[in-house]
């Protein structure tokens, strides 16, 4: 009877972690770059993962995403891009404005990144979003994103290359068609990571 229990809690237990976090799904591919999604519980939209190798340097990578005004050469649809707040070494907050498709209106964003360094080979940015700051107050016309999670991983692969993964999922607020949801989800992070390894690998 125990064992029959047991195996009857495993298999529940399977079926609510698929619901709950599915499995990533390719939805497309591009210059090296791979983005997957899947559907999580608690989120009205798809989270992202975004992935590829670049030929650079461990270090160059980690002072590309510390950099913001190098941002504005590879984020995609970013309309503004700015670093708000004092700079630390490891701690950068940025305000980002994105262009959205017209009727649809411009987004913005407060986002604090944290670096941190599990070993001497690998970098975690862990991304954190602020609803408000003194610096970035909301703008007419402007819809702000106030719910997000995700982070960054860079990994040194050795002779010369570079693993980068970008996880993320954001509710972009207000109300949204379809097609724009899935742009969001699957193109832009397509588009702004072909960019960023382009970025890298030509410096």
């Amino acid at each position: 009877m125990k064992y029959q229990i047991l195996t009857l809690f495993f298999i529940v237990s399977s079926l609510s972690n698929s619901i709950f976090a599915q499995e990533w799904s390719l939805a497309k591919e591009k210059n090296g770059v791979k983005v997957y999604t899947r559907k999580i519980e608690g989120w009205g939209i798809k989270e992202y993962k975004a992935e590829m190798t670049v030929k650079s340097s461990f270090w160059d990578v980690v002072k590309t995403l510390k950099d913001v005004r190098s941002r504005s050469e590879w984020l995609h649809n970013t309309i503004e891009i700015r670093e708000i707040g004092a700079s630390e070494k490891d701690l950068v907050t940025i305000y980002t404005k994105v262009d959205a498709p017209w009727p649809v209106a411009d987004r913005d964003n407060i986002t604090r990144f944290a670096f941190s360094y599990p070993s001497a080979n690998r970098a975690h940015i862990k991304m954190t979003i602020l609803k408000s700051h003194e610096k970035a107050p909301i703008y007419s016309g402007v819809v702000r994103v106030e719910r997000l999670q995700g982070h960054w991983i860079i990994q040194d692969k050795g002779n010369g290359y570079v693993s980068v993964v970008q996880q993320c999922v954001a509710e972009p607020g207000g109300s949204l068609p379809d097609w724009v949801v899935n742009s969001a989800v699957v193109d832009t992070p397509l588009q702004s990571m072909s960019n960023l390894k382009t970025y890298l690998e030509k410096g």
